[in-house]
């Protein structure tokens, strides 16, 4: 199935498609949440994507899955990972609180928004998946990805436009 296919599937199964005005009022107190919170100032705050500073949200063994691929396996790769990200310049940041997310046994599920600029250039994609929990960590992150173009249709609302 091919990527942008399977982000809408996603999208229409957990049945929320569209930005509902409610989303800004959304507490973000899950842990992932809360991490892509810190993830957010940490990208913009030279040196702080550490294995320590990681380590306060992730089990050391944590994965990120991407598009059905393992990207990082351990804190210390989730370290060097963003550094790199960091390093290429540019904005990125992840949209919290969460177009949905709810939690049900050890796992978080989230539907969210990804957006960036580079270059002069602009980007962004919406983003489905799940976190995986252990002893009040994430231990794994499992998600898929759909750049949104806007020579294709609408954007998101929370999109970057310029």
């Amino acid at each position: 199935m091919k990527k942008p296919i399977l982000a809408c599937a996603l999208a229409a199964a957990f049945g929320f498609a569209t930005a509902s005005p409610a989303i800004a009022e959304r507490p973000a107190t899950d842990m992932l949440s809360q991490m892509f919170l810190w993830w957010n100032q940490a990208f913009k705050t030279p040196g702080a994507y550490t294995a320590k500073n990681f380590s306060k949200f992730f089990t050391p063994d944590a994965t990120l899955v991407l598009e059905g691929r393992t990207v990082i396996r351990g804190v210390d790769q989730w370290a060097t990972h963003f550094q790199k990200i960091q390093a290429g310049g540019g904005d990125v940041e992840i949209v919290v609180p969460f177009k949905e997310v709810f939690e049900k046994d050890g796992m978080i599920y989230n539907y969210h928004v990804i957006r960036s600029r580079r270059g002069g250039n602009t980007g962004c994609s919406l983003a489905a998946g799940h976190a995986v929990l252990r002893d009040g960590k994430i231990a794994s992150i499992v998600l898929v990805r759909s750049e949104l173009d806007p020579k294709k249709g609408p954007l998101d609302p929370q999109c970057w436009t310029k």
